[in-house]
């Protein structure tokens, strides 16, 4: 890549020079540039990029010489158990390496897989053609794979669900392995390098190998590359004992150090045990990789012809493991997606819980205080009893609001609407369109509260209980980071400031500015009271609301 990023800007800087010593046509010399110009001009535009060019390219060079050293290692690895043909083994690590890299770091890394996959066919057995062939089709496989599991199965978090990971098993099963086995058999059997009468056995094996890789070990290497967090030390000896107890069954039951007699087979099946221990107990994690290490002793025994799953032929005995290995492997890992997804659910209720406890407690804590504020101030029992259950439908109106938006935020104009309905009929007003404002859960309730309070006022003595009044609400961002509404009446009676004051003169004055720590005034001019509450944006805007998207905004009712 850094080869043909460098050779091409050579040849643009090549075709842009000047004069006969550069090689390029003039009015009165034509020129061939010489190894040694194109050397050079090659040196100069190499040395033109920047150094966080050139890093960046040697990065990604460095990375995919890496996956392509590794891939070649594990192959040819893995084709030293082959029996049914030299390019064909039941057992074939590199198509999981080929397709968690790829879906962790993009389909980007083709060119390695396909280079790798090459030189490793090409020093086996086999023609440059059939090489090229099997080459094509395991890169094939892998980005066929990764687009469907981008595609259709939530990508890196196919495994958080059980539906995720019977997806992933499916899109293992076909198409892409198969056509992987598929391309490479038939290209073998065309050149004469493979028997067309054992087209089934080595196909059959080519795809096994293909699927068990897949299915082994692409989710260890991504559920790893996923879950970076430092395990605490008590996870740490859970995750030890549960690896630990994996081991000991799979040198047990699988390892060539312990010898079985003939109907000790069973001893295969308490391979089930650590695998139900990491699924019921753990995560998807430490189940995938107590597969993954219960198989390799698996193939470990059976290579050395022993074991539970030993036959007289080695391909079978492969076959025969690489298919329980599946049939216990996979439901696992389906199982411990579904205890994680219950956990997640079961947490996300004990948070629910426990925010609706903190919320509950806040709502009677202003019930408490409006109640007190109105004995208070109140005259008789009546007078108190409309103003409380006034004041508590307020409050309802607002807490529907935010229930509807799942108790995020609501929309300011909503808001407005909603607390100024009693007083003046706003419900079809076209001005009451989304403000674009919008508010937190706290501030939604206190400055619902204040809109009341100032409604009520305005009902009784203010622009509301006269003919023509209007009351003006804007808001903008002011100082910064400062968010300031203003209420402004016009057209009532005649204003004169009171002798006393009420409870919502101490709602808008000093409850609301004070728990949004911010600052209100409320003037009494002549032509009608103006009310103003400058509030820091933090304290009042809704989680991911940014102040630069908040326009000025005014309503007229």
């Amino acid at each position: 890549m850094i080869l043909a990023r460098i050779a091409r800007h050579a040849v643009v800087a090549f075709r842009r020079g000047r004069g006969p010593k550069q090689g390029i046509m003039n009015s009165d010399h034509i020129a061939r540039p010489t190894a040694g110009n194109r050397a050079a001009l090659l040196f100069e535009r190499a040395r033109g990029l920047t150094s966080s060019d050139m890093h960046r390219l040697l990065k990604q060079v460095a990375e995919l010489l890496c996956v392509a050293i590794v891939y070649i290692a594990v192959a040819k690895l893995s084709l030293a158990v082959a029996s049914v043909n030299p390019s064909a083994t039941p057992v074939w690590p590199p198509t999981g390496f080929a397709l968690a890299l790829v879906l962790l770091r993009g389909y980007g890394l083709w060119p390695a897989i396909f280079v790798a996959a090459f030189i490793t066919n090409a020093t086996t057995a086999g023609s440059l053609a059939t090489s090229l062939a099997i080459a094509g089709g395991n890169t094939l496989e892998c980005l066929l794979g990764a687009y469907l599991v981008n595609r259709w199965s939530n990508g890196l978090r196919t495994f958080d669900t059980p539906a995720g990971v019977a997806r992933f098993a499916l899109f293992c099963f076909t198409p892409s392995t198969a056509v992987s086995a598929t391309v490479g058999v038939v290209a073998l059997s065309l050149a004469g390098f493979a028997d067309w009468s054992r087209f089934a056995t080595i196909w059959t094996t080519w795809w096994m190998g293909d699927l068990t890789g897949a299915l082994l070990v692409a989710p260890v290497m991504m559920l790893w590359a996923i879950d970076r967090r430092a395990l605490a030390q008590s996870q740490l000896r859970e995750a030890g004992a549960i690896f630990g107890a994996a081991i000991a069954v799979g040198l047990i039951a699988f390892s060539p150090l312990v010898p079985l007699a003939a109907d000790e087979g069973w001893l295969a099946f308490l391979s089930i045990g650590p695998l139900m221990w990491a699924a019921l107990y753990r995560n998807q994690r430490d189940t995938a990789t107590v597969a993954l290490i219960l198989a390799g002793f698996a193939v470990w025994d059976t290579l050395y012809s022993g074991g539970p799953f030993a036959r007289n032929d080695i391909n079978d005995s492969f076959l025969l493991l690489l298919a329980f290995m599946i049939s216990i492997s996979v439901p696992s890992l389906v199982l411990s997606a579904d205890v994680a997804t219950r956990r997640r659910r079961e947490e996300h209720l004990r948070l629910l819980t426990r925010e609706l406890t903190h919320r509950s407690k806040n709502l009677l804590a202003v019930v408490q205080g409006m109640v007190r504020q109105a004995i208070r101030r109140a005259d008789n029992i009546g007078d108190l009893e409309m103003a409380f259950d006034a004041r508590l439908r307020a409050l309802a109106e607002t807490h529907d609001l935010l229930v509807s938006d799942a108790w995020h935020s609501t929309d300011f104009r909503d808001l407005i609407g909603t607390q100024l309905s009693p007083f003046r009929r706003i419900d079809k007003d076209p001005g009451l369109e989304k403000s674009g404002l919008r508010l937190n859960p706290q501030a939604a309730e206190l400055i619902g509260m204040a809109l009341y309070e100032l409604g009520t006022n305005a009902a009784k003595y203010g622009a509301f209980s006269a003919h023509g009044g209007t009351v003006k609400l804007e808001w903008q961002i002011v100082a910064g980071r400062n968010l300031l509404i203003r209420w402004r009446e016009r057209g009532g009676p005649p204003v004169a400031k009171p002798q006393s004051h009420g409870f919502g003169h101490l709602v808008i004055t000093n409850i609301v500015p004070a728990t949004l720590q911010g600052t209100a005034s409320f003037d009494h001019d002549p032509d009608g009271v103006c009310w103003t509450i400058i509030v820091p944006s933090e304290n009042i805007l809704a989680d991911g609301e940014r102040v630069g998207s908040i326009d000025p905004g005014a309503v007229v009712l």
